[in-house]
């Protein structure tokens, strides 16, 4: 007779193993369920989708705005132009200056600042008001984040954030040194 070596109620480690693996990628995959619920609700999806489009929006019509002030100045003997409305039509079209409007339907507007010959290059002239509120909640806490796309003298476009909450106001903060 031949000698068996079948384990008679006994289970295999590896049959152990293999639902112990199991059983952590069960947990695994409900709690990445479960995270990707609380971020849905705390509007973390809706903060990002909303600065994505404020940057996609800002950014390009800030540099055009730059390109035809910098061409404005030098037609004009590094003379920046008065107003806006200045650079219609020679430099740009009257859509190029007004309103950007997200899909949230708020309206934002340039502010343009002329700057003065001896001002620094770092001098903001053109800014967008209001700021970008994006707002996110966890656990009953609220955050709010306030962006304003910023157009400098030297025509790099800085972020500057302001950060707040709901328990205290936090100063602002820097943003990113441009582009």
């Amino acid at each position: 007779m031949k000698n068996s070596t079948r384990l008679h109620g006994r289970t295999s480690c590896w049959v152990l193993g293999g639902l112990g693996c199991l059983g952590l990628i069960i947990i695994a995959a409900v709690g990445v369920y479960m995270l990707g619920r609380a971020i849905e609700r705390s509007g973390f999806g809706q903060m990002m989708k909303t600065a994505s489009e404020a940057e996609q929006k800002f950014r390009p019509r800030m540099r055009a705005l730059y390109e035809a002030i910098r061409r404005y100045e030098q037609d004009n003997n590094g003379k920046y132009p008065p107003n806006l409305k200045a650079l219609v039509p020679k430099y740009l079209t009257e859509e190029a200056i007004s309103p950007v409007v997200l899909n949230d339907g708020t309206k934002y507007e340039f502010v343009y600042r002329p700057p003065k010959p001896s001002d620094p290059p770092d001098t903001v002239i053109l800014e967008h008001k209001p700021p970008v509120k994006l707002v996110f909640s966890v656990s009953g806490e609220t955050a709010e984040t306030h962006i304003t796309y910023q157009l400098r003298k030297d025509g790099k476009i800085r972020e500057k954030t302001e950060n707040f909450s709901t328990t205290e106001r936090q100063p602002p903060q820097k943003g990113n040194g441009g582009s």
